[in-house]
């Protein structure tokens, strides 16, 4: 089956109403994008902001009557300078298939890669994450987490039970244990982010070694590492209680911070954590630290 995406590149201010109005012609799903790479990389809780230029696209079936579209928003929307309309085609795909021929291998430290299960990697004694699309944030590819893959690939993790504090897909706790560690604990808000934390340690035979918790029920005691890839605005409040699921003498890797954000990120902790020298990639700060005694 085809489909066809009509889009209208539009306003902040006109969004919402191309919004209603593309829901009334009848989509069967309508998604706003930035028009203009204008990035909002962590915005205030409780809001949904919106790009100064936005695209808003309907999906509709290929069979769907779109001839008298221009027309419709011509009659609904006053000022033609403020909105552009265009309607493409789109030929069926299996769409995980095609995320799967662009998610290319990731090397981390000498020997650890991240790659699909599609993928095989021809290097001796590799050691693969296998991470296939589903439902949760976090394939490698985001410098937030590349930065903290190849923390843990280049550090000796054996003997070790970490935190993954905020796991989303449950990559930085299954590449834990992959690389030595005991065990893993994963604390998730979202109910998704457990679900798919299980599913990605089953398929890399480590689900044995994994505990997922929601944030209401985790246990509070200490570990040798905690991982906290989240924003920083959580990170600052939630300082206190993510410091005391760390050991004396544990490590603390932060991340999910922009390069203006990380000194204030480092103030909620440095009363009791001794800061390394932060590592950025692509304007974004992986923080690592020590508990002190």
């Amino acid at each position: 089956m085809a489909w066809q995406q009509l889009t209208i590149a539009t306003t902040r201010a006109l969004a919402p109403t191309v919004e209603s109005l593309i829901e009334n012609l009848g989509a069967l799903s309508v998604t706003l994008t930035d028009s203009a790479d204008q990035p909002i990389y962590e915005p205030p809780l409780n809001s949904t902001p919106l790009w100064q230029h936005v695209s808003v696209t309907g999906l509709f079936d290929e069979h769907h009557d779109l001839s008298q579209a221009k027309a419709y928003f011509n009659q609904h929307l006053d000022d033609q300078n403020t909105w552009s309309i265009s309607i493409q085609r789109l030929e069926d795909q299996v769409w995980e298939r095609v995320w799967l021929e662009n998610f290319q291998p990731i090397k981390f430290g000498e020997n650890f890669w991240v790659c699909s299960t599609e993928h095989e990697i021809d290097e001796p004694n590799a050691t693969l994450l296998r991470l296939d699309p589903g439902l949760a944030f976090g394939t490698g590819t985001h410098p937030t987490t590349a930065l903290c893959l190849d923390w843990l690939a280049n550090h000796t993790l054996e003997n070790t039970d970490i935190i993954d504090f905020g796991c989303g897909s449950g990559i930085l706790a299954i590449a834990s244990l992959l690389l030595g560690a005991n065990s893993a604990t994963c604390i998730d808000i979202d109910p998704q982010a457990l679900t798919a934390t299980k599913n990605n340690a089953e398929q890399n035979h480590v689900l044995d070694k994994v505990h997922v918790y929601g944030t209401e029920q985790y246990p509070k005691s200490p570990q040798d590492i905690v991982i906290a890839n989240i924003l920083a605005e959580p990170l600052i409040s939630l300082s206190d209680t993510i410091s005391a699921l760390v050991k004396p003498n544990g490590h603390l890797l932060l991340s999910g911070i922009l390069s203006e954000q990380a000194e204030h990120v480092i103030s909620a902790y440095v009363d009791k954590f001794i800061f390394s020298p932060s590592v950025v990639k692509d304007n974004w700060v992986c923080l690592h630290a020590v508990k002190k005694p």
